[in-house]
């Protein structure tokens, strides 16, 4: 609110004077306005304790810089008002309604600084948003006052993963939120999210990049909410060690590059500004295979898409491991992550498992029986430790047709462990292996 305008003109007199000095004053029926200047140094609380010895026609007006008149009706008696400044120079005018009305009135400035980590000037968004990235796992302090209203804050993130954000505030209410490099909002839910007296966390999934933290006052001064004030934060990232890298705002460039290969367990992360991220896949050979995702996402989907990027099939990411059956033709696909929550998840896609039917014992020997799986041929491993870390030796049937052998040349009551797994030989000619089926023992005669 800016100061009355009076009609009548009146002399004033200008002081200059320091924080923590006791101010007396008198008015008078020639002196009406009374102006003292000083100096705030940083940002901070300033606190004004006035006495006012006259009637009901008194009022003070403070103002700073970028920042108008503030008129303020002084009480009889004591006062005591607060203000959340910038640094710079402050002008504190006292005045008497009515130039017949002489008095004395006294006061004095209190000035507790904010100890913010980076300052900026007055009425400007701090300029961390220009300089180096700020560190992670050290506390921040701000401080937001009513002529410099906005702190914007530079994060570097080196790699995709999880932001969080520890903000503890002394004001009522303030408003926080992200953005991107330009200085857009990115598309996730951190966007003007109310901070309250207290402490609270934030957390957010974002890509690899730059992005702006900002703190600015509240949008409400309903029953005296404080708006402006000290606040502090904390940042810490945890990487997603996702297996493809790739820039803030950008779909996963995976469908535009060699296929993943197949049996290697790929890592994958879906942040709230990239949630859609392809992955091409080769498929040497037409047959079934096994998709195992092992996800930290609450819910979301995994689509197939054809060379075509046409829909083939939904498979949902929940959070836990999922195992889905693929019956797939030759040929190019992509996996594609769909809208859903944020997180961590990977994935592996191997040649079905094939399972053994039976083993059958006969004297220093044992037949192996198997269903028929998908691939080039299979592998049998044997043991007389189950748990196959010693003594393991193994037989490879390049025939996928071929469904049984026979184990020789064993020593006698003997107790082995058999297992089996199947390969399909890829474009590049090395073996992509299934899983192991589960072990069956059996003593040979």
């Amino acid at each position: 609110m800016l100061c009355l305008v009076f009609a009548v003109p009146s002399s004033a007199e200008s002081k200059v004077i320091a924080i923590g000095d006791p101010v007396y004053g008198s008015f008078t029926s020639d002196v009406s306005t009374l102006e003292y200047t000083f100096d705030v140094p940083e940002s901070g609380k300033l606190e004004i304790a006035l006495f006012n010895g006259l009637s009901d026609d008194f009022e003070s007006c403070l103002s700073g810089p970028g920042w108008g008149e503030f008129n303020h009706k002084v009480q009889p008696g004591s006062n005591l008002d607060a203000y959340e400044v910038a640094p710079g120079q402050y002008t504190l005018k006292c005045r008497s309604y009515f130039y017949s009305s002489p008095g004395d009135f006294n006061f004095s400035l209190k000035f507790t600084p904010s100890g913010e980590t980076y300052t900026a000037p007055n009425e400007s968004i701090n300029l961390v948003r220009k300089s180096a990235a700020l560190p992670f796992k050290k506390k921040i302090k701000g401080h937001l006052a009513i002529n410099d209203k906005e702190d914007w804050y530079k994060v570097e993130l080196p790699s995709s993963g999880k932001l969080t954000i520890d903000i503890h505030s002394d004001a009522d209410l303030l408003d926080f939120g992200i953005r991107d490099s330009e200085e857009n909002v990115t598309e996730g839910h951190l966007q003007d999210v109310g901070v309250y007296k207290g402490d609270q966390t934030e957390t957010i999934e974002l890509t690899k990049g730059t992005y702006y933290i900002y703190f600015n006052e509240g949008d409400s001064l309903f029953n005296g909410t404080a708006i402006h004030g000290n606040y502090s934060f904390r940042l810490t990232f945890k990487a997603s060690g996702e297996t493809y890298q790739y820039e803030n705002n950008s779909v996963n460039l995976v469908r535009k590059k060699a296929a993943i290969p197949l049996a290697t367990t790929i890592k994958g992360h879906i942040a709230e500004n990239d949630f859609v991220d392809y992955f091409k896949v080769k498929i040497p050979k037409t047959g079934k295979y096994t998709l195992k995702i092992v996800s930290q996402v609450e819910e979301g989907e995994f689509r197939l898409l054809d060379k075509n990027e046409q829909y083939v099939e939904d498979y949902y990411l929940t959070k836990g491991t999922a195992i889905y059956t693929l019956s797939l033709k030759k040929g190019t696909y992509y996996l594609c992550t769909g809208n859903g929550s944020y997180g961590n998840f990977s994935f592996r896609i191997t040649p079905k498992s094939v399972s053994l039917s039976k083993v059958k014992k006969a004297e220093k020997s044992f037949k192996v029986t198997w269903k028929k799986g998908t691939g080039d041929g299979y592998q049998i491993q044997y043991s007389t430790n189950k748990n196959f870390t010693k003594n393991i030796k193994k037989k490879t049937i390049k025939d996928v047709k071929t469904t049984s052998t026979t184990i020789k040349k064993l020593k006698s009551g003997k107790t082995y462990y058999v297992r089996i797994r199947s390969f399909v030989k890829g474009s590049d000619g090395k073996k992509v292996w299934s899983n192991w089926s589960q072990a069956k023992s059996v003593k040979t005669l």
